[in-house]
Parts: structure tokens; sequence; C-alpha cells
């Protein structure tokens, strides 16, 4: 199958161009949403100011769920929404999204109800178009099965979820999916500023960052989709001043050695957090605290790394002690979180249902802004936006086709078959290789193989899990990569544990290089900036 060309439609754009709508964010909210408009036949444009699922997007533990701890808010419509789509997403997207085993220790009478009610809310969650992909109902683990895995506890309960191993390449299947239909997208695009006809919105300024270029786009229905930046964003224009969160929410994860086989979760009186297997590490999280200053100026602190760890050790669920030399690797982000308090008011209560705002009930027509939200629950959130766009055209729409469809390279019937035979097709790559290429690129991993056999090069293997270098220049020709920042964090997985060898730093420059032409100096600093970027901020 032929991969989708992710293009920068920005460097080709003329000034004062029209789209039906204009989206304003590049992550999972606005990916998906770009998928709906596309799909439903209205031309649509989404810029980004950096890279795609770049900031909360990708800052997840990684699961698709229904979210079990909202049944103690009796949120049981934003539950029963989860669950519906974890379905959907393991149907649309069955290489990315699997079922995923989980362990709950110690289970209150609280926590049996409501797993109880989880099976119940997740009544069709058999109705899958794989049937590799059943989950069976919860089960009480015996003393005997605890003590098998090598568990320190007196009781425990085992059910499943759904993980999607690379949120970042699901955020880039809903983007290709989009432009498979017609969208026309673009990241480091920035919006400078809202465009006005009287008190409608009709467009913005968005600055194509690349090559220090201003552009009018014209729109009918402007989407702000900035997740976190969205009151930052709306405050920047002249005529809406909305009020900025006195609280956000920070979560963090941090990556370790395998502690657990199996996830393990920890629901304490500070939150919740979990020990997941993934990639062949822990990774833990995530964290819920309280932060106060601008968006813009959120970065990983020691402090909630120590913190956490101070929690992580008070649980109980490890039988060493946790300390900062055993953390490979950590990141985390900012929930762009619905509902927010005053000065003092934890977050962790706070509600993840989305946030749909038309303001023309401000006397603003034209612009809608769409927040909140769980990255499981997105694109139906794109489907309750898009009812809302419908309504301010006069032109007749498609159907819905988005939960009904597979989304681009994701075209698989069946996974575990699919990957068996793509195993037997290239017996002379690893079956590691095989393994990572079709879980993470679909039916588009016979493209990364072409390119990996036209050079000794290319088909080298760069890390444990079997990538190989030409999935770099795949990234570059391919996926709109655009830095050693976006390879190594957002179109590969070659960041996503930790800092790589110095060895590898090199090869993937010398690679990008020659694509780009980069002179040596240019290579360094990148290395430079990528090293900054994944350096933990705590001194062993």
């Amino acid at each position: 199958m032929n991969p989708q060309k992710l293009d920068r439609f920005i460097e080709r754009v003329k000034d004062e161009t029209y789209f039906d709508v204009l989206i304003i964010g590049g992550g999972i909210t606005g990916s998906a949403l770009a998928y709906e408009v596309a799909s439903r036949g209205l031309s649509v444009v989404l810029v980004e100011k950096e890279d795609f699922g770049g900031a909360t997007s990708s800052a997840t533990g990684k699961l698709i769920h229904g979210g079990l701890r909202y049944l103690k808010r009796f949120d049981l419509s934003l539950v029963r929404e989860a669950l519906k789509e974890r379905r959907i997403l393991s149907n649309i997207a069955p290489n990315l999204v699997y079922p995923y085993p989980m362990i709950l220790p110690n289970p209150g009478l609280l926590e049996k109800i409501g797993l109880l009610v989880y099976d119940l809310l997740s009544f069709d969650r058999n109705r899958t178009w794989d049937k590799s992909k059943r989950i069976p109902a919860h089960k009480n683990l015996s003393k005997k099965e605890i003590q098998s895995r090598g568990l320190v506890m007196d009781s425990a309960i085992y059910f499943y979820d759904c993980i999607m191993p690379s949120p970042e390449r699901l955020t880039l299947a809903f983007l290709k999916s989009a432009v498979q239909e017609g969208a026309s997208v673009s990241n480091y695009t920035r919006a400078e500023g809202l465009l006005f006809d009287g008190n409608r919105v009709t467009g913005a300024v968005v600055k194509d960052i690349i090559h220090n270029k201003n552009v009018k786009l014209n729109a009918s229905v402007v989407v702000n989709a900035s997740g976190p930046w969205s009151q930052d964003f709306l405050n920047g224009t002249k005529k809406i001043k909305v009020p900025v969160p006195k609280t956000r929410s920070e979560g963090i994860y941090l990556i370790t050695k395998k502690y657990f086989d199996t996830m393990v979760l920890h629901v304490g009186k500070k939150g919740h957090f979990s020990f997941a297997p993934w990639r062949g590490k822990n990774m833990i999280g995530p964290t819920e605290k309280a932060y106060y200053g601008p968006v813009e100026d959120w970065k990983l602190s020691k402090e909630s790394i120590l913190e956490f760890l101070e929690y992580i050790n008070s649980s109980g669920l490890l039988s060493e002690k946790l300390e900062l030399k055993d953390i490979e690797f950590a990141y985390g982000g900012l929930r762009p979180l619905a509902e927010t308090g005053g000065e003092d008011k934890e977050t962790y209560s706070a509600s993840r249902k989305s946030e749909l705002l038309d303001h023309s009930k401000e006397g603003i027509e034209g612009l809608i802004s769409a927040g909140g939200g769980k990255y499981t629950t997105s694109r139906h959130f794109a489907e309750k936006i898009f009812k809302l766009i419908q309504k301010k055209f006069s032109k007749k729409t498609g159907p819905n086709i988005s939960e009904k469809k597979f989304l681009k390279g994701c075209e698989i019937q069946n996974i575990e078959s699919y990957l068996e035979n793509a195993k037997s097709s290239y017996p002379n790559i690893s079956k590691n290789t095989i393994e990572y290429l079709v879980r993470h690129y679909g039916t588009e991993y016979g493209a990364i193989l072409e390119l990996a056999n036209s050079s000794q090069q290319l088909s080298e293997v760069l890390d444990e899990d079997g990538e190989l270098a030409a999935q770099v220049l795949y990234a570059i020709r391919f996926e709109m990569a655009m830095n050693l920042q976006d390879i190594f964090l957002r179109r590969t997985g070659l960041g996503t544990v930790g800092l790589p060898t110095d060895d590898v730093l090199f090869k993937v420059a010398e690679i990008v290089g020659k694509e780009w032409n980069w002179s040596s100096e240019k290579k360094s600093e990148e290395i430079e900036i990528l090293k900054r970027r994944l350096k933990l901020p705590v001194s062993f």
C-alpha cells in the first residue's frame, strides 16, 4: 500500500485562500476534528505552532480507557462514552490499540462495585472487527495467582482496558486520514491572530515559522483547539477576553527498569498511579499536581519528580526504594481541563469531560473553542464539534464515517495473522523489527523496508526494539518531520525511553544532514538541542 505523504501546505498556499473550517491546534483534538470535517465534505485546514501531537497529546500514560476512577464521581455518561470509544479506536486502529491487562491491589468494596459497573457499561466491548481483541470481564485473583506473579498483596482484581503504545503515531494516523480525505495540514505554523469583519471571525493570520512568512487564511468557521493554550490565544485578540484558569493540572511519568510484568495500579489519598510495562521498561504515572503559572513557562521540574518518588515509595508496591538514579527518562505536560477551581483546589477530582463553546453567545460569530476531554474520547468529541460547525453552513455534508472506517495505514482485519504473515514474508528481517514496524506503521511497514533495502546505512538497527535507520528517512520524506526532536520523539521511538547513545545520535544526524544538506555545525546544534530536551532536570 502506498503511504500517505504529508506536505506542509503553508509552503504552497496563496495569501487569502479560503477554507470552510480553520483548526488551530494539531493535538489529538484538532487532528481528529480535521479528519471528521474533511470526511464529511467540507474544506479544512489545520495549523500547529510546533509539531503535531507534541504537547498534551503525547504526555499520556498511553491508555485508551473508560476511566474507572470517574465512577467515584458517578460520571456514568463519561465512562460509557469512553468505553464505547475504546472499542471504536480498537476497531479503526487495530495495529495501534490493544487490550491491556491490569491488576488492582487490595480493592475495597467501592472498587469491587465499580468494576462490576465497569463491566456492565462496557457490554459491547467484544463487538470488535478483530476477534483477537476480545476483552474478558474482570476477575478476582486467588492467593496462588497473586504469588505466582511475584506480587505482595492480600487480594487483587484482574481486569482489562486498552493501550496505545504510541499516542504520537495514533495522532498521526488521524492526520493522515484527514489528508487522505482532502485536509490541508501544517506544523510549525503559528496562528498569530484572528481576522475579523465586525464581530465575525473570518480567519486568521498564520506564520510559517520555518520560512518566517505570514499568510492570511480565510474561513467561515475557526476552531480553537489549542489545549492548555486556549485561553491565552483568545486573550491575544483585541475583541475577546476570557478568564485564565488559576489552576491547571500537571501530569508527569517516569521511565524505569521493569519491576512488574503486568500493569499494577495504586489508588491512594493523593491520587492514583500505575507501574505499566512498556517497551521493556516500566512507565510510572501519572501525577496529578496543581500548576499555577503560565502555560508557556511549564517544564518538568526536579521538585515534581522528587515529590512523585516520595509518593511511590510510600505506596508499598516496591520491595526496594525507588531513587533518582533509577529514573531513565521522564516526561509530562499540562492537561486542558474543562473545569478549574480556585487557587487551592486540587485537580484530581476535576472533570475530564470535553467543553465546547460557541462564541456567538458572546456576540462573536464564526468562532468555536474546544477543550478539555480525554485522548480516548477525542474522536467522539470531534463528532460533537462537527455538529456545531454543521449548523453554520447551508451546504449539505456527508455521513459520518470515522467510526466505520479504518484509519489510514491501519487497514488490517486481524492484526495477529497480519503480523505472522509479515514475518513469513520477510524471513531475513528480524522478527523484532517486523513486530515493531507493523504495530507502529501498520500497512505502511513495507515502504520502510523498501527504504532499508536501498542501502546498508538505512538497514541498520538502532535500538533494542528493532527500529531501523530507514524510519528516519521515512519520517522526513513522508511524515513532515522537520528536526531531530520530531524524529526521535514523535515519528519514531528512538528517544521516548531516554537519551540514545552518541553513536545513534550521530548516525541519525548523518542521515538527516544528507537529506537536508545540513552543515556540520547544524548537525551538532540539532544534537545539542535534542540532548537538552531529553536530559532529566535532576543531578544525581
